[in-house]
């Protein structure tokens, strides 16, 4: 998404400050934030739940600083990150960025719009500025800036964090404002910035090295218009030919303001005929056919173009096609959309770990408990597996030692990594106990 007028010249002023030049971000005509028809959105929510569905993120490790992870890794799923996703995909980039008060650890979702990179290294990102908050006056607009880089030291890496105000734009005094609490420069010892980032993996055909991210439907604009002038096209003919009754102007009388007013003894829902008979012709209905079918259809194909032009399988944006196919043949189909999901999946795994990182660090400076920990993902198949297929490969994957037979207990039980570590635990013990009975 394309940063716009003030905003886009804060960050500009901002960089330089920092003896950095940010990078024009590419035009689009793809917004994500608009009401109505928004299929870019559409996407976005569709592809989220396929990626998140089903799925977990597992905060492994004994230690009381896994215990709290593993709290904040519950808030994180219950109210970040599908919204997360969504911004990614429909934005083409997003940032969470933890908080704190001292004690109590928030998480905020940054969208594209609200936050630029000024340094990079293939996908690690050394420097950033992100729009931390904004609010209005009578007369003015307050922006909140922070920007984060990270600097070698002779104790190792650091990331610098800077803090600015702008009352409009003009930079003022921290002390001025709502956000006097704010320490304007702080400096922490990390090898990554504080925020994990997300990407949407959609390949940016104008520029093959931006280290900017790009919507899940970038360049098939036309299309997106083709798609809303369609759904215009038949609200405007369900307007003009929806049902509308005609009565002769004779069963009608002007009333004390001048205004005609129905004084006819039918009813005007009771119509027969036209108006050139009798009392009984004097009502009429007019009930053009809306051609439905015919839109209807235009609409799939251009939706099916997004699709293809998308990289996605049927059902992202229309039906799914199940008629006449094969379980084969439909399994090759949903691949095509799988294969973008499981890219995402990889950008939503290294974002997660970036975040917990992160959040770690933060816990460090609170003074709080520190313990090993470690993060993994359990991802669902289920959307290109069948129940069957998915039991199959894991009891073949444990006959050979692949898969643990907790994770199958795990599957087949629906219980979580400590319960079905603990329920394995019992069945051996009470095979124990059987052959201790049988030989005793």
């Amino acid at each position: 998404m394309e940063i716009k007028g003030v905003l886009r010249g804060l960050f500009e002023t901002i960089a330089k400050r920092l003896g950095y030049e940010i990078n024009k971000k590419e035009k689009t005509a793809i917004d994500f934030s608009a009401d109505g028809l928004n299929p870019t959105a559409i996407g976005a929510a569709v592809i989220t739940n396929i990626a998140l569905d089903d799925s977990n993120i597992i905060i492994s490790g004994n230690s009381e600083r896994a215990k709290r992870l593993d709290d904040i890794k519950k808030y994180f799923l219950n109210s970040i990150e599908n919204i997360t996703c969504e911004i990614a995909l429909g934005t083409g980039d997003a940032l969470v960025r933890p908080y704190t008060d001292g004690k109590n650890i928030g998480l905020s979702v940054i969208g594209c719009d609200n936050f630029t990179i000024i340094e990079s290294i293939g996908e690690k990102i050394k420097g950033i500025i992100i729009k931390l908050d904004e609010y209005e006056t009578d007369r003015h607009t307050l922006r909140l800036f922070e920007s984060q880089t990270l600097k070698p030291t002779e104790l190792g890496e650091t990331v610098v964090i800077s803090r600015f105000a702008y009352r409009d734009n003009t930079e003022i005094d921290l002390s001025k404002t709502k956000w006097q609490g704010f320490e304007s420069e702080e400096t922490i010892f990390s090898n990554q910035l504080l925020v994990g980032r997300y990407k949407c993996p959609t390949l940016n055909r104008k520029n093959y090295n931006s280290a900017n991210g790009v919507p899940i439907t970038f360049g098939c604009e036309d299309i997106i218009e083709n798609i809303k002038k369609r759904y215009n096209d038949f609200n405007d003919e369900y307007d003009v030919k929806k049902g509308k009754l005609f009565a002769d102007r004779t069963l009608f009388s002007k009333n004390k303001n001048g205004e005609l007013q129905y004084t006819g003894k039918n009813k005007i829902s009771v119509v027969s005929g036209g108006l050139d008979g009798g009392i009984d012709k004097q009502i009429s209905a007019y009930s053009p056919d809306i051609r439905d079918n015919s839109y209807k259809n235009g609409a799939d194909f251009n939706f099916s173009i997004l699709e293809l032009c998308c990289g996605f399988s049927r059902g992202i944006f229309t039906a799914p096609e199940t008629a006449f196919a094969t379980a084969t043949e439909m399994k090759n189909s949903l691949k095509k959309t799988f294969a973008f999901v499981k890219s995402f999946r990889n950008n939503i795994e290294q974002g997660n770990k970036e975040l917990f990182n992160a959040i770690d660090i933060i816990l460090n400076l609170n003074g709080e408990t520190v313990g090993a920990w470690d993060i993994r993902h359990d991802w669902s198949y289920d959307y290109i597996e069948s129940t069957t297929e998915k039991f199959n490969q894991l009891l073949q994957g444990h006959n050979v030692g692949a898969v643990k037979t907790q994770d199958l207990t795990a599957w087949v039980l629906g219980l979580d990594d400590e319960q079905a570590e603990k329920y394995v635990s019992e069945i051996k013990q009470e095979e124990a106990v059987l052959n201790e009975n049988d030989f005793g």
